[in-house]
Order: structure tokens, then C-alpha cells, then sequence
């Protein structure tokens, strides 16, 4: 996903005066789905557009900031999350009239994820032309995959190769929302960076609250790899901005605090697709219609399904037509870390599908500049996606694979992918100069 925030610090004002207000009057609390687990007082407050939170603080009489509170303003919603007890929630905070509504936090659980490591690992050296049309060798299948026109079949003899434009993802924004990056993972190359330079996160309380990865399985680390990784990721050239919002459980809370199952988050989304920035998600990994599965159901996000190798629904993948394209999600290699040194493992999910999907929008946003235009993010990925190569989806699910466009039928010798402006300054994009590396893995 790509995002940017803009931040307002708020003067709280400590009054002694409280309306009364009768218990007809009290602002909607909002349910959840029975399924969902609840933080034990921990709520989001949506304050109306044309309330100001000084007005607010006015109205409920004391200084919710203060440390007993645990307060964060979260200005896209306009409101914020706070930890108190009900009681204050239903005689203070929803008895004022410029209360919109109030939500109960609730887990937000990590994606389940598959753990093999390989024997060993190399590293791959990389010489790359500026504006050049490249073509890597011996890459993971699921690499290769995404910018073949046919299907391929994966066998010993298959040759595994990823084309794609040299400077991918050049100068985009990538934020991953995870559960911290491991930076100085090589995969990166100096291109990770924490958000706004923090060096704790402020949505993670105690030890965990560090932006290094902390996950026991490195999850965000696997998929910010997936995402920009060098040798391994879709968005080669991007720049990996971590946002940590996650232990191995947290609250939605600090997701939406995090992006500027709940109204609040579906607010931050939709505000951040007017503002021009994509969301990509993972459809889910419970073998079900992904139409309940949050925030996937929202019109504004790109969901995203996971197939394994022989582009067959993968077993655990969400499905239905909310989805809105699939990619390999059953066995992509990705970073992480083993007794404290870099290498990969192989992993399964969702996660990883829309891994490679945000890079591969950062590619087509890289190479044509594009900025604050959703809509044609979204024409460039459909004119490149194939299409008909799925099976074992339901009918309803649409039958899209991920695709960087580079073999597109439908582009002009001079094009790096359907859809953009010719290139003048290289050789034909049909004509790819060869980049060998070593494999990454043996065996």
C-alpha cells in the first residue's frame, strides 16, 4: 500500500462543566462482528465533521490526553482511540452531541503463515543499466510467473526468468503496515527506512514497541521483501517505508492510527483513495467468500487471492467477487533472519500475493510518475493483468493474475508495459539484454 499523513497536534483544555444530556441522546455504539475479540477498554470516537476536538473536551469536561488515558488523535476519521472504562465512554464521552459514534477496539490477527527455510542461501550480484530492460535468471517461480504472458509449468527444465524495467518502483513510496521491517536486510539495499525516522512505534506498547521486526516469523520482513526486495520483490526500486502496527495480535486501533473490522478504518481507507493512494490487501486465508472479511469488502481497497504454482486457487485463499485480482501466494521466498543472519524462507498467504501486487503498481507509478491518480493505477494494472488463466476459483471470482506487463501482446515495441507513454531512450522493449545472477537457493 501507499500512504502519506498528515498529522495534527490538538491543545487539550481541562474544564469542569458537563452538559447533561438525557440517555436517549447518546451517541451510537457500534457493534462487532460476534466473532471478533474485544480489547478490554479500548475504544475509537468519531467526532462529527463540524466538531473540533476542543469543543469536545469542553463538553466532557476533563483532560482525556492525560497519561491514566492512553489518547492518540487520529485526525482522518476526525477522533481518536483512548483506554478508559465505560463508564466514562457512556456518561462522558457519548453524551456529547458532536459525537458521531463510538466503536469497541477489537483484534486484529496476523495472517496465518507457513514457515520452511531452504539450505542455504547465496547472494546475487546485480549490475544494472539505467533505464534497461532486464531479465533475471534462475528467480523463484512465483517471480517468474508474473511477467510471462502464458501460463508456464514448473519443472527442472523450465527456465525461470522475471523481466521487468530496470528502476521499478523508482521514487514510490511503499508503506508496509506489518509488524516491523528488518532494515539492514540486504534484499533492501538501504532502501528501508522507518516511518518518519521513529525508532518506537507509536501503536505498539511495551518491548514490542521497537520498529525492528519482533515477529517470531519476521512477517513484515517477508513481506516488504515480496513487495521491493532486490532480487526477490516485484517493486525492485522502491522505497520501504515501515510502519509497525503489529505484534504477533494488536487492536484496529492501531492500524487506522497507523493509516490515517471497523467503520473508523473504512473511513481512513476511503479518505486515502480520494487523496490518491492505492490500498492493497490480502483477501484472507480461510478458504471462504472474502465478502466478511474486513477491510478486503471495501469497494476502495484492491483485495487480493492467493494461487499456488500451477495457478490453482490456493487451499487456504479467500474468494468471490470482491476480489479483485490473484497472485502467487503458495511458496514465494522472502527475508528474514536465522540465528541472526540474512537469509529466506518460504511462505504462504494472502500477505505475500498482495506483496507482489503493491509492487507491481509501484512499477507502473515509477516509470509514468504518477501521482494522486488511483483510478489510473488501477486502468494500468487491468490493461497488463492476464486474464483466464485461474482455476479452481467459484465462478464469481474474477479470473485475473498479476502481471507487470513487460511481454503485453498489446503494447508497442517502445512500451515498457500496455498502456504507457513510449520509451525513447533504450533499445525496443522486446529485445531484453540478459542479467545472469545466482540462484538464491540450492536444491
Amino acid at each position: 500500500m501507499f500512504l502519506d499523513f498528515a498529522w495534527l497536534s490538538a491543545t487539550l483544555l481541562i474544564v469542569s462543566i458537563i452538559p447533561s444530556t438525557s440517555q436517549s441522546e447518546l451517541a451510537p455504539c457500534l457493534g462487532h462482528n460476534e466473532s471478533l475479540e474485544l480489547v478490554p477498554d479500548s475504544y475509537i470516537v468519531k467526532l462529527k465533521d463540524n466538531h473540533t476536538l476542543e469543543a469536545h473536551l469542553h463538553h466532557i469536561g476533563f483532560n482525556i490526553s492525560s497519561p491514566n488515558y492512553d489518547y492518540s488523535y487520529i485526525d482522518i476519521l476526525p477522533g481518536y482511540h483512548v483506554k478508559a472504562n465505560q463508564s466514562i465512554v457512556d456518561n462522558l464521552i457519548r453524551k456529547d452531541a458532536g459525537v458521531e459514534w463510538v466503536e469497541c477496539d477489537s483484534r486484529a490477527d496476523l495472517p496465518k503463515t507457513l514457515q520452511v527455510y531452504p539450505r542455504h542461501t547465496k547472494k546475487w550480484n546485480q549490475r544494472l543499466k539505467r533505464w534497461a530492460a532486464i531479465t533475471m535468471s534462475g528467480v523463484p517461480f512465483n517471480l517468474a510467473m508474473q511477467s510471462t504472458v502464458e501460463k508456464m509449468v514448473n519443472t527442472e527444465d523450465t527456465e525461470k526468468r522475471y523481466f521487468y524495467w530496470s528502476e521499478a518502483g523508482r521514487n514510490v513510496d511503499i508503506y508496509i503496515i506489518d509488524t516491523g521491517i528488518k532494515l539492514d536486510h540486504p534484499e533492501f539495499l538501504g532502501r528501508a527506512s522507518n516511518f518518519r525516522g521513529w525508532r518506537t512505534s507509536p501503536y505498539i506498547d511495551g518491548p514490542d514497541s521497537t520498529m525492528n521486526d519482533t515477529h517470531v516469523l519476521m512477517h513484515g520482513t517477508c513481506v516488504a521483501s515480496i513487495a521491493g526486495g532486490t532480487l526477490i520483490g516485484t517493486g525492485k526500486e522502491a522505497n520501504i517505508i515501515n510502519v509497525k502496527a503489529w505484534r504477533r495480535q494488536g487492536g484496529w486501533s492501531s492500524i487506522i492510527r497507523a493509516v490515517k473490522y471497523n467503520e473508523a478504518l473504512a473511513i481512513a481507507i476511503r479518505k486515502a483513495k480520494r487523496a490518491g493512494i492505492p490500498f492493497v490487501t490480502g483477501a484472507g486465508n480461510n478458504n471462504e467468500d472474502a465478502r466478511d472479511t474486513f477491510p478486503c469488502n471495501l469497494d476502495e481497497t484492491i483485495c487480493v487471492a492467493s494461487t499456488d504454482e500451477r495457478y490453482r486457487k490456493a487451499n487456504d485463499s479467500n474468494y468471490g467477487r470482491h476480489v479483485t485480482v490473484s497472485a502467487p501466494g503458495d511458496g514465494p521466498l522472502c527475508a528474514t533472519v536465522r540465528d541472526n543472519d540474512f537469509t529466506y524462507r518460504y511462505t504462504s498467504g494472502t500477505s505475500p500475493a498482495a506483496a507482489y501486487v503493491a509492487g507491481t503498481l509501484a512499477h507502473f507509478i515509477s516509470y509514468e510518475k504518477i501521482r494522486s491518480n488511483t483510478e489510473l493505477v488501477m486502468k494500468r494494472m487491468r490493461d497488463n493483468w492476464n486474464i483466464n488463466q485461474l482455476e479452481g476459483f467459484p465462478e464469481s471470482t474474477p479470473n485475473t493474475f498479476n502481471n507487470n506487463g513487460f511481454l503485453n501482446q498489446y503494447k508497442s515495441v517502445l512500451q515498457p508495459y500496455a498502456g504507457a507513454p513510449e520509451h525513447e531512450k533504450s533499445a525496443p522493449f522486446q529485445k531484453n539484454t540478459e542479467s545472469e545472477h545466482e540462484r538464491p537457493i540450492s536444491g
